[in-house]
């Protein structure tokens, strides 16, 4: 990436303020001293842990001795920024502190469950090798689904049509009426055929549990909610356990993760009193509600 402009590097940084912030000022250090500013100073420990957060499609264009000092300048940019906003007693103002406590309550929750799930969901070889023998029917090269879907904002919606659909209403005609995705709608919903890894996986896990003419139950995405109709299966040639074996252990990991989470949370549950006051939830107005009738939007395809 050649002449990026020079704000894209201070957006590049102000990222690293965000996803950094346990940054020191002012504490001591044995590392070298590169830039001071004012009475706080930017050591080589630090630029080195900055620098290390860039992303990916940036780090070319700090390579070598010129990329260093041009990396440097932005961090004095930002700290100077920072000194500023002190100096202007910013951080006594209520949005500042009400955006401390919600990134320290975030930061809380992301250790926590680094903790207590991430590090705990360990998959060894013998599971994955295991997983692959038991199933080594279902892993294939270059397979393909082809299905159709309508796509609603709520879980209500959804299972209204479903139950119209159990009983026989026309699956297309449906989609063409109801469906919030109009790229697919005017085809009945039919999204085409697809590989793996090119739909949100819990589309993709609903869809390749269908058989072929089976619809399933509503389905949540990002997107909405979804009913799925699975139309076609192209089956690809058989996958060995060398080309299998990430994306099961990806899958196992992902089911631990799971198991240990809802385990947790209704461990804290026994723990922790719960009251939910719901004539109080029930009270509040969403604010696109206040704002009148949502605006009709194009719907992307789940993928």
């Amino acid at each position: 990436m050649k002449n990026v402009p020079l704000y894209v590097f201070f957006i590049v940084c102000l990222f690293l303020a965000m996803t950094g912030c346990d940054k020191s000022k002012g504490g001591k250090s044995d590392s070298p001293v590169i830039a001071k500013i004012d009475k706080s100073s930017i050591t080589q420990n630090e630029f080195i842990k900055e620098v290390s957060r860039v992303p990916e499609w940036a780090r070319s264009q700090f390579q070598g001795d010129e990329g260093k000092v041009k990396f440097l300048d932005e961090l004095i940019k930002r700290d100077l920024i920072y000194h500023h906003a002190i100096k202007m007693k910013l951080n006594k103002d209520q949005e500042y502190l009400e955006k401390i406590k919600e990134f320290e309550k975030m930061t809380l929750v992301s250790l926590l469950l680094k903790k207590e799930v991430e590090e705990k969901a360990v998959v060894d070889d013998s599971e994955v090798r295991a997983f692959f023998d038991q199933n080594a029917d279902k892993f294939t090269i270059g397979a393909q689904l082809r299905a159709s879907h309508i796509l609603v904002e709520t879980e209500k919606e959804a299972a209204d049509i479903h139950a119209k659909i159990m009983k026989g209403e026309d699956f297309s005609k449906l989609a063409q009426r109801l469906s919030k995705d109009k790229g697919s709608s005017e085809k009945g919903g039919d999204l085409g055929y697809f590989g793996r890894g090119k739909m949100v996986p819990e589309f993709e896990q609903a869809a390749a549990g269908l058989k072929p003419g089976e619809v399933s139950k509503p389905v949540k995405t990002r997107f909405g909610f979804h009913i799925i109709k699975l139309t076609d299966i192209q089956k690809g040639a058989p996958a060995n356990y060398e080309q299998s074996m990430e994306s099961i252990k990806r899958q196992l990991v992902s089911e631990k993760r799971k198991k240990l989470f809802d385990s947790y949370i209704e461990k804290l549950k026994g723990e922790i009193k719960v009251v939910k006051i719901e004539e109080n939830l029930k009270s509040i107005a969403l604010p696109w509600e206040q704002a009148g009738e949502p605006g009709q939007t194009e719907a992307p395809n789940p993928h």
